[in-house]
């Protein structure tokens, strides 16, 4: 009786360990998945131009209204010299490296070009090219 009180015990204990390690697992994975949700909003926004490279009529402009809730600062909007961007890119004007990963990260763009001017106005600008739906679904407002 001693053996199988001891067997049931071991058993028992073992379960509720498994039990336990699953559910600090699934909080603790919850818990980092909110703050990094949470931690954009302690740095401050990071300022941008957007041009419309598409030359789809108010483009930069609905992409400025659809970056209202997010943590970057449009400064201003206005049309590229041409309507030539298939590509929707990221121009980086001031060599930041942090911003720029956290611009990558909140618009999903990796396309980059440098053309560093540290007297720019602002640090980067988005241009909108002809697949700038894919980053910025300014008709309903949910992100990819």
């Amino acid at each position: 009786m001693n053996k199988f009180f001891l067997v049931t015990f071991i058993s028992i204990f073992f379960i509720m360990l498994i039990g336990i390690s699953f559910i600090y697992i699934q909080v603790s994975g919850r818990k980092t998945e909110i703050i990094s949700e949470d931690i954009e909003e302690i740095f401050p926004a990071i300022r941008i131009f957007i041009y419309n490279g598409c030359g789809f009529q108010g483009v930069a402009n609905r992409i400025n209204e659809y970056l209202l809730d997010v943590n970057i600062d449009v400064v201003n909007t206005r049309n590229a010299q041409r309507f030539v961007h298939d590509k929707t890119l990221i121009v980086v004007k001031h060599d930041d490296e942090k911003d720029l990963q956290r611009l990558k990260k909140m618009t999903g763009i990796e396309n980059i070009i440098y053309a560093v001017n540290s007297n720019f106005e602002v640090p980067f600008i988005i241009i909108a090219g002809k697949d700038y739906e894919k980053f910025f679904n300014v008709n309903n407002k949910l992100r990819n």
